[in-house]
């Protein structure tokens, strides 16, 4: 394969807490990598389902050549953008980082004040000021420090020891006053950067910016309250192109901030769908106080399948406070009026979207709003209670560097903390009143996404493989300590997936809320390499251990699942008896007779005259801790896929394995102190006369049964069909905990 030589290569990495560890289009930096190509600059994005490490990571981006690299930078995978720029420029110090997005674009001064691996920022919109900055560079191949950047508006870079802050470039404001000045930036789509198949999750834009109040929110700050449109005949030249495509399984979304705010044009985009026969399937977020019954029908019938509404508050002075109605300084009425139309309004849409068959008809709320006080939260969960919606979206407030609360928000009672001395850019607030006394109403998606993070760790814990061969990190990393040291994360960042999971299991409740906040921003302070981290602690009942999630000791019980480790003996005769609930349950060796009792269920499998059918006429099995023992190579001493670190900084590959290493280990070490284990563990058996030989996996911890017992079971019957059978049929389990996410609409 030639290696491409590339003018900028773009990168998205994922961040969150679902754990998507993949690199996907992102719909902003499409539009830049659109109008480059346009005027004759190699740019693509950096696109991979697969996850990396950092290095393997470097080593892709590697292949591109490029001379720039821009990444997207938002807060929640700003660490993970700063890890991989600082193994590029270690890589190859003359790569030129750019860092655009949200984040960058009111805190550039401060990112490159603490990170030497970043050469400037862009700020705000990026597609014209790219043009200038590649433009400029180019003229001077690309050597930085020969550049003369000091006329390119909207960048902020560092010059020697100086950080140089350009004025902003305003150049959507500047040329407001054109119609349709967005159409000269070209349709990802149409120019083929975004493949129509990953339009759905990645979304389409009609228009940018948004001319609210919204004292928290960036959209209207990064636009300057402006609104910016393009022309309905390119929004429907687009959908046009898209609809040659007849596969899509969900609702493409329309990321505008508010796709009715302006509801006359609203009206003409769906009458031109309709009279153009357009089919494909539309969701977006609106306000309910620009949107009508008679507009909502004539969404319904251009192929709106999905619509949201932002709430926030159900009370009208916290409405008032945040701007979310009237501009919050403005008091045109001391009874609120429009904010209680407002309130109003939102239950009538969200009744006569679901009455039409808009599926799901969702609502945001936020917690901890300015003035708000714990009573004026509970009356806004109470509203949600009785609206007709599929789902709401229970978030808490986030205070954003550069919106107007920011500016005045000492005044409301808020505090605002960086996360450490090394990270200071991202920023943690806390609030007037406890916001997790709130409890939740019904249908909130953070329990419902709560229950499919559980369940991803519950088939982590049990150690069912998704890889399908060894890679040179982990993509888990299990924490069995009470205590994050800084040396840990820094052996993660070599060793973890970008976005990777990380597990942490207390040893009981009261370590939890001790040093869980410690620990939090220990990871976040030495830049952990993801934001997937997930807290447990270990309560016992009367039959088995449980882990309990941490977020439960927040957010409330139902914001969780509960994983049970129970005995395998004990746990199969209850399953035999059919009166205890296998749903989250984990079967544990702990003796011999465990381990027979294992061996006993997958022979009977085995035996019958259809185990297919055998285990589809029987409630699901119970995960397994070692089932991998009896397969022949589904096991996580093959593909270290997981990693198990002790309170000693011992690193383990399973539950009963001895330690292969300590924390600061390389990978490759780790590999080959179990090549050598495994040797031993084979000359020992002389498994190569042994008539397994190929279908064994040789086990190199089969505690609780010695060498011996693990080889003589293993000789009486073939272990492989039924084990894996039960790992088939556990994938079924997933359909039942697809995640919603509302928040990614």
């Amino acid at each position: 394969m030639n290696k491409k030589f590339l003018d900028i290569l773009m990168i998205f990495p994922s961040g969150g807490v679902l754990n998507l560890s993949s690199y996907n289009h992102n719909l902003g930096s499409a539009y830049v990598i659109a109008y480059l190509r346009k005027k004759g600059f190699r740019a693509e994005q950096f696109i991979s389902k697969e996850s990396f490490n950092v290095k393997e990571c470097v080593k892709k981006i590697a292949y591109y050549n490029p001379k720039i690299v821009g990444f997207t930078v938002y807060e929640k995978n700003y660490m993970q953008c700063v890890l991989i720029s600082k193994g590029l420029k270690a890589y190859n110090s003359k790569i030129i980082i750019v860092f655009g997005g949200p984040t960058p674009s009111v805190q550039s001064k401060e990112i490159l004040e603490s990170t030497s691996s970043i050469d400037l920022c862009v700020r705000w919109e990026g597609e014209e000021t790219m043009l200038k900055l590649l433009t400029t560079l180019s003229e001077n191949s690309f050597n930085l420090i020969q550049a003369n950047l000091d006329n390119i508006k909207g960048i902020t870079f560092r010059n020697e020891d100086k950080i140089i802050t350009n004025p902003d470039s305003n150049i959507l404001l500047s040329n407001r006053l054109i119609k349709n000045y967005l159409d000269n930036y070209p349709s990802p789509y149409l120019s083929k950067v975004i493949p129509v198949s990953e339009t759905f999750p990645t979304g389409i834009i009609t228009a940018r910016g948004c001319n609210q109040n919204c004292v928290y929110c960036n959209c209207a700050i990064i636009s300057k309250r402006n609104i910016f449109l393009h022309s309905i005949e390119r929004v429907i030249e687009e959908l046009s192109f898209l609809n040659e495509y007849n596969k899509f399984k969900s609702p493409v979304p329309i990321n505008d901030d508010g796709f009715t705010i302006i509801p006359s044009r609203a009206k003409l985009i769906c009458e031109r769908i309709i009279e153009n026969n357009i089919k494909v399937p539309l969701s977006c977020i609106t306000r309910c106080d620009k949107i009508t019954e008679e507009l909502l029908d004539l969404m319904r019938e251009a192929g709106f399948a999905s619509i949201g509404f932002s709430l926030e508050s159900a009370v009208p002075r916290v409405l008032r406070a945040i701007g979310k109605v009237n501009p919050p300084k403005s008091m045109p009425s001391e009874k609120f009026v429009k904010e209680m139309e407002f309130i109003e309004k939102l239950k009538n849409m969200t009744s006569y979207a679901k009455k039409i068959g808009m599926y799901p008809v969702f609502v945001s709320i936020m917690i901890g709003l300015p003035g708000e006080t714990i009573e004026d939260a509970q009356k806004t969960i109470e509203l949600v209670k009785k609206l007709d919606i599929d789902f709401y979206a229970h978030n808490y407030l986030h205070i954003y560097k550069g919106t107007p609360l920011y500016r005045n928000y000492k005044s409301y009672g808020y505090k605002i903390e960086p996360i450490g001395q090394k990270n200071t850019i991202l920023l943690n607030n806390n609030f007037p009143f406890d916001v997790y006394k709130v409890k939740f109403a019904p249908k909130s998606a953070t329990e419902t996404n709560s229950k499919v993070i559980d369940y991803n760790i519950l088939k982590i814990l049990s150690f069912n493989l998704k890889r399908e061969n060894m890679k040179f990190f982990f993509d888990n990393i299990i924490i069995n300590s009470d205590f994050i040291k800084p040396t840990l994360v820094k052996w993660i960042q070599e060793n973890l997936a970008i976005n990777g999971t990380i597990i942490h299991i207390y040893s009981n409740k009261l370590k939890y809320m001790k040093f869980h906040k410690e620990n939090e921003a220990t990871l976040y302070n030495e830049f952990s390499p993801t934001m997937y981290y997930e807290s447990y602690y270990w309560e016992n009942s009367n039959k088995a251990y449980i882990l309990k999630p941490g977020r439960t000791h927040l957010l409330g019980e139902q914001t969780g699942l509960y994983i049970k480790l129970q005995n395998a003996a004990s746990a199969l005769e209850d399953y035999k008896e059919g009166n205890t609930s296998m749903e989250n349950l984990i079967c544990s060796d702990h003796t011999t007779i465990d381990t027979r009792a294992i061996y006993n269920l997958l022979n009977e499998i085995s035996k019958s005259e259809d185990s297919f059918n055998y285990l589809l006429e029987r409630r699901l099995l119970p995960q397994f801790q070692n089932l991998c023992r009896w397969t022949k190579d589904h096991a996580n001493c093959q593909k270290l896929e997981t990693a198990i670190i002790g309170d000693d900084d011992s690193i383990r590959i399973c539950w009963h394995s001895d330690p292969i290493g300590k924390v600061g280990i390389s990978f490759s070490d780790i590999i080959r102190n179990l090549q050598r284990l495994k040797k031993e563990k084979v000359e020992r058996r002389k498994c190569n006369k042994c008539i397994k030989n190929e279908t064994c996996l040789k086990c190199i911890f089969p505690y609780p049964l010695s060498s011996e017992e693990y080889c003589e079971i293993k000789r009486k019957n073939d272990t492989n069909k039924p084990a894996y059978l039960i790992n088939t049929f556990n994938i079924l389990k997933d359909f039942l905990y697809m995640p919603i996410n509302p928040l990614d609409y």
